[in-house]
C-alpha cells in the first residue's frame, strides 16, 4: 500500500483565495493542527488573481487557502465533500453568493518513520517517511502529528475513491502526488 499527498495542484495563473480580515489571519483560524475548529461565523474570503490578464484562467474547483487544507467549491463539495467529511470538517466560508468550504482534516495517525524519515540541519523535517503498516488499508485521508500543518495523506484505497468521483464530476485543482520534499 502507498500513501499519497492530497493537495490543490495546477494553481498556475488561476485566483487564490486569500482572507478579507487581516485579524483571522493574526488569529491563525485557518492554521490546521488536526483539531476540530469552532467558528463563531464564516470567514470572509475573497480570490486574487496577480497573473497577467491574457494569462488568467478560471477559478479551480479546489483551491488553497493555508497549509494543511484545501477550499473546495459546491462542485467539489457534491463529488467528494461526503466522502472527505468522514476525516474531518467542510466548514463553510463567506464569498457573494458562492459556496466554499474548507476541509480541516481531523483523523490523525501517527506513522511518520522515524528511522527512514530525512531530517536537515536543526531537525528540520526534509522528507517523510510513511510506516504503512500503521495506516488502515480501508479507504483513509489523514495527518500525522508531525507534519499536521502542512500535510494531508490519503491511502491507496482513498486515492481510488476521489480519483474516480472527481474524475467523474470533472474537478479541477485537485492533485494526489507522491510524497516529496518540503
Amino acid at each position: 500500500m502507498a500513501v499519497w499527498l492530497i493537495r490543490p495542484g495546477d494553481m498556475l495563473d488561476r485566483p487564490v483565495l486569500v482572507a478579507v480580515d487581516k485579524q483571522d489571519v493574526r488569529d491563525r483560524i485557518f492554521v490546521t493542527d488536526g483539531r476540530a475548529k469552532d467558528w463563531a461565523y464564516r470567514p470572509a474570503v475573497n480570490l486574487v488573481n496577480s497573473a497577467p490578464k491574457e494569462r488568467q484562467r478560471e477559478r479551480a474547483n479546489v483551491m488553497w487557502l493555508a497549509g494543511g487544507s484545501f477550499v473546495l467549491d459546491a462542485k467539489a463539495r457534491a463529488a467528494i465533500g461526503g466522502f472527505l467529511s468522514r476525516f474531518g470538517e467542510l466548514l463553510e466560508l463567506h464569498h457573494g453568493d458562492d459556496a466554499l468550504y474548507f476541509f480541516n482534516c481531523t483523523n490523525v495517525i501517527d506513522c511518520l518513520d522515524e528511522s527512514r524519515t530525512e531530517r536537515a540541519e536543526g531537525d528540520l523535517l526534509v522528507i517523510e517517511a510513511i510506516d504503512e503498516s500503521k495506516v488502515p488499508s480501508e479507504p483513509m485521508v489523514f495527518k500525522d502529528p508531525k507534519t499536521v500543518r502542512t500535510r494531508i495523506y490519503v491511502n491507496d484505497a482513498a486515492k481510488q475513491v476521489i480519483d474516480q468521483w472527481a474524475s467523474e464530476a470533472g474537478i479541477t485543482g485537485l492533485e494526489i502526488v507522491p510524497i516529496e520534499p518540503l
